[in-house]
C-alpha cells in the first residue's frame, strides 16, 4: 500500500510548473533527510535515470525514480502540474509526476511500487480524479483512495 511510503510533503499541486532542475532539486531537498542521503546524491541519481531512458508516458504521467545505495527507506511522492513538465522528449509534458526513491538493498520493493503506481495511473478516469484534486490534502486523499481501489 502506498500509505506507508507516501511523503505528504511530496504530494502537491504546482501551478505554474517549475523548471525541471528546480523541481528535481526541491524533491531532493525534501527526501534527503528521510532517506539519509545528500541532496546532490539524489539529484545525480534522478538525472542518471532520466538519461538512461524515458520516464514519462504518452498519457502525461511521469515516473521520476531512482534506486540509490544507502537509502534508509523508500519514499513516494506525487505532483500534479496542470501545465505539465517536460521530462523527456519522447512524450508530451507530464501533468502527473510520481517521484520514488528506493533502497538498492530492496529493489523488488521499488519495482512493486512502480507497478502499483502504473496500475493507478493507467486508468483515464483515475488520472482525471487525480488531476482534479483541488489542493494538496485532496490530492493525498485521492491517491490513497485510488490506491485502495487499484490494489
Amino acid at each position: 500500500m502506498l500509505s506507508e511510503f507516501l511523503n505528504p510533503k511530496l504530494v502537491q499541486r504546482l501551478d505554474p510548473s517549475p523548471e525541471i532542475n528546480l523541481f528535481i532539486r526541491s524533491v531532493c531537498q525534501e527526501v534527503s533527510a528521510a532517506v539519509g542521503l545528500a541532496e546532490t546524491t539524489l539529484e545525480q541519481a534522478f538525472l542518471a535515470r532520466m538519461r538512461s531512458g524515458a520516464v514519462s508516458t504518452p498519457e502525461g504521467v511521469a515516473f521520476l525514480h531512482a534506486v540509490v545505495v544507502g537509502a534508509k527507506q523508500t519514499v513516494v511522492g506525487c505532483c500534479v502540474m496542470p501545465k505539465g513538465l517536460l521530462l523527456d522528449y519522447t512524450n508530451p509534458p507530464a501533468d502527473i509526476i510520481f517521484t520514488l526513491v528506493g533502497n538498492s538493498e530492496t529493489p523488488w520493493q521499488h519495482v512493486r511500487l512502480l507497478a502499483r503506481l502504473s496500475r493507478i495511473a493507467c486508468d483515464a478516469d483515475t488520472r482525471k480524479r487525480i488531476k482534479n484534486a483541488a489542493n494538496n490534502d485532496a490530492l493525498l486523499a485521492t491517491l490513497l483512495e485510488e490506491d485502495k481501489r487499484h490494489g
